[in-house]
Formats: C-alpha cells, sequence, structure tokens
C-alpha cells in the first residue's frame, strides 16, 4: 500500500487523462450561470487570434468613420471665425434712429461734411510737406538719401583734469569705424554694469538703458557673460563665476589697469580664478580672440569661438590698451551697403596695429555692437537699433570715492 500511495502523487500519464474534449467541457459546466457563453475556441482556425483582432480593428475603424467624419472637422482657425462672428451679433447693436436714405438731404448734408474733414486734413498735409520743401527736410528727401551719421573731426571730445576722450569716425575699405583714445586717473574709472543692476537678474537691455543709470563719458557692449554661462567672471574686483573654459581666451584687467590675457586654460576648475583673486584682479571678460599682445599682433586660431578667418565681415567691438591708464576702443559698423560693410577679425587686427596699440582684445559683436558717448549711441548698430544685452563696459568721468 505504501508504494501505490507513492505512486499516487504523481500527475496522471498522458493515457491515464481524460480526452481534451471532454476536460474543456468539464470546466465549462463549472462556470456560473451569468457567465457569457464563450464558443470553445477549437472551432477557430489557425491563426485565430490575430484574425479577431484585425477584425476588432476593422470594426472600431468602421464605426469611428461613420459617427465622427473627421475630414469635416473645422479648422481652429474656422472655429474660431464662427465664434467671433456669432460675439458681433450679440455685442454690435444698431444706433438709435432711422439710417438716411441714399439721396435724401439728410445724406447729402453727411457726405458734404465727409468732403469737408477730408478736403481740411489733405490741405494740412500739403501745407506741411510744402513747409518741409522749404526747409530742405521733405519726406522725398529722406526717403531717397541716407540717414548715416557723420562726424567732423575734433566733435567727439571730452576733456577734464581727470579723464580725456576723443573720439574718430574713419573711412576704410568700404568700412566705416570709430576709433576712441580713452586716458584716465584711476582704474576705478574703468567700470562694468549689468542689466538689470544685477549678474544675476536674468534680464537684458539695451546698451543705452544700463548706461543711462550711471552716467559714463563712453560705454559699449562687453563680452555678453550672462549668455554663454561659463567662465572666470570678475567685474569691479567682485568674483562672480569661476568655471573655467577652453573656447574662449580670458583679458585680465588688473588691479593696475593693465591689460592682459590667459589663453591656456586646461588648469583645474577654480585655479585661475582663485589666483586672479588674490592677485587683486579688477576686471575679466570671456571672449576673444586677443589680436595684439606686446605691441606685435597675434597668430589667430584657426578654430575659434568666432569666425577668425579673413572675409567674414561683421560689426565688431574691441578694446586696446596703448600705455598705462590709456587705452582705445575701436568700434566697427556693418552690415549696411553704402555705409559700412563691417569687417573680419584679421581686418580688426589690422586697425589695431595702425593704431600702434600694445594689446588688443576682441569682444561680443555683430547685433550688439553699440557705442555709447556722453549720453546717445553714436554709432549705427545692424539692427537699425539697440541689442538687449547683459552687460557693458564703461569710462566714468571720475574715479570711485573709496
Amino acid at each position: 500500500m505504501k508504494e501505490l500511495d507513492r505512486f499516487n502523487r504523481f500527475r496522471s500519464r498522458q493515457y491515464d487523462r481524460p480526452a481534451k474534449e471532454e476536460s474543456r467541457l468539464a470546466d465549462m459546466r463549472r462556470f456560473n450561470k451569468r457567465s457569457f457563453d464563450i464558443g470553445p475556441l477549437h472551432r477557430f482556425p489557425s491563426g485565430a487570434p490575430f484574425l479577431k483582432v484585425a477584425i476588432s480593428v476593422l470594426i472600431i475603424l468602421w464605426l469611428c468613420n461613420a459617427s465622427v467624419p473627421l475630414s469635416e472637422v473645422p479648422s481652429a482657425q474656422e472655429r474660431f471665425i464662427q465664434w467671433a462672428q456669432v460675439q458681433n451679433e450679440r455685442t454690435i447693436q444698431n444706433l438709435p434712429g432711422n439710417t438716411p436714405e441714399p439721396e435724401s438731404e439728410m445724406a447729402k448734408i453727411i457726405n458734404f461734411s465727409q468732403t469737408e474733414q477730408q478736403t481740411e486734413i489733405q490741405n494740412e498735409i500739403e501745407a506741411q510737406v510744402q513747409a518741409e520743401q522749404k526747409a530742405g527736410t521733405s519726406p522725398e528727401t529722406a526717403e531717397t538719401t541716407t540717414s548715416f551719421k557723420e562726424y567732423a573731426k575734433g566733435e567727439l571730445e571730452y576733456h577734464t583734469d581727470k579723464m580725456s576722450v576723443s573720439i574718430e569716425q574713419k573711412k576704410k575699405d568700404g568700412l566705416t569705424y570709430y576709433v576712441c583714445d580713452i586716458q584716465l586717473t584711476d582704474v576705478s574709472q574703468l567700470r562694468t554694469a549689468f542689466a538689470g543692476d544685477d549678474f544675476k537678474s536674468g534680464i537684458y537691455e539695451a546698451v543705452s538703458s544700463i548706461a543711462g543709470r550711471y552716467s559714463p563719458v563712453l560705454a559699449i557692449n562687453a563680452d555678453f557673460c550672462r549668455y554663454h554661462r561659463n567662465g572666470v567672471i570678475i567685474r569691479n574686483g567682485e568674483l562672480l563665476r569661476k568655471q573655467n573654459i577652453t573656447k574662449h581666451h580670458l583679458m585680465i584687467v588688473d588691479e593696475n589697469g593693465d591689460m592682459s590675457v590667459l589663453t591656456n586654460r586646461t588648469e583645474k576648475q577654480g585655479l585661475v580664478a582663485d589666483r586672479l583673486m588674490k592677485s587683486n584682479t579688477w576686471q575679466t571678460f570671456e571672449f576673444g580672440p586677443v589680436l595684439v599682445e606686446n605691441g606685435e599682433a597675434t597668430t589667430l586660431p584657426n578654430s575659434f569661438y568666432v569666425n577668425t578667418h579673413d572675409g567674414y565681415n561683421e560689426p565688431r567691438t574691441a578694446v586696446g590698451q596703448i600705455g598705462p591708464l590709456h587705452y582705445m576702443v575701436i568700434v566697427v559698423d556693418g552690415r549696411r551697403e553704402g555705409y559700412s560693410t563691417g569687417c573680419s577679425i584679421p581686418k580688426l587686427q589690422e586697425l589695431f596695429m595702425d593704431e600702434h596699440v600694445q594689446f588688443a582684445f576682441n569682444l561680443d559683436g555683430g547685433g550688439s555692437t553699440t557705442l555709447y558717448f556722453l549720453g546717445k549711441v553714436i554709432n549705427m548698430p545692424s539692427g537699425g537699433k539697440e541689442r538687449s544685452v547683459s552687460d557693458i563696459l564703461m569710462f566714468m568721468p571720475n574715479p570711485v570715492k573709496e
């Protein structure tokens, strides 16, 4: 008996099991009467699951197409127009009183009044045009002649015992540019400012808008440091960002106002910034490339953050140094046929070499290029108006009081 019990614990062999069909029918008899009566699966041919899914999908698509004609659903614009028409019908009301008949006396009076008003307006316009023609400033003259800015030599100057600025507008090889000679008495007169008056403000403003709050003698767009979001940023002696980066050159203004550049950026993060702060660095700018070092033209990189190849002409902004607290700014207008085409980086380098500077560095250009002098923009930004930027470089009339 024990041996038989041991064998009965195992599953029955194949020939001991009930027939497959009889087992399935027995299982179905155990279903509750309220259950759905599903036919035996063996009645479907081979591949039945796929066939059932395909038939179901076709039925669903047919029902959707029959109940919701998608091709006839109006677009969002058509629905808006229909809604607007309904709203207009609800809102617009007829004015009180009867509308005069076209040939009535009232209609003639109204038409005469409107014609009289139009005649008066036309006479005023003609009188204004005649007055402008006599003054030589007629609209026709303004449209057919250029409004390019022209400045005589000596027109743009500022001189005090604390500061001296001379700006000369020059023309060469189809471009118009401004050479700004600036002499200071203290490094604190070379200052920077941010849109929103805060490095972390996150907003952008025109150069004139930022400068208008500080009243510098001269201001230019700087390196748009908040746009590229990296690099070592020290402004007015304060460390604002210390990430090292390899794709820019770093211009340094030390505590004496002398300019230099750092092109090797392979040091670990933070080391460059810490070393510069220990040496009391006054300003840093992340852009480039460096154009002139020790009075000699540098070898321009073939691959850089900006295109450095000859023939790539754009508006440019750059700053350089002639001697102690003696600086030069060159602003090149561009993208304006008949006035200035802009220049390439090699051409910009050539312009600085013509001025015999000891150091020169390229800043942000293009639509950002702006030259602000004594309360107004004197160059012609390429976009027809100033581009909003994140930061500016300013030359102040007086040193900062300690």
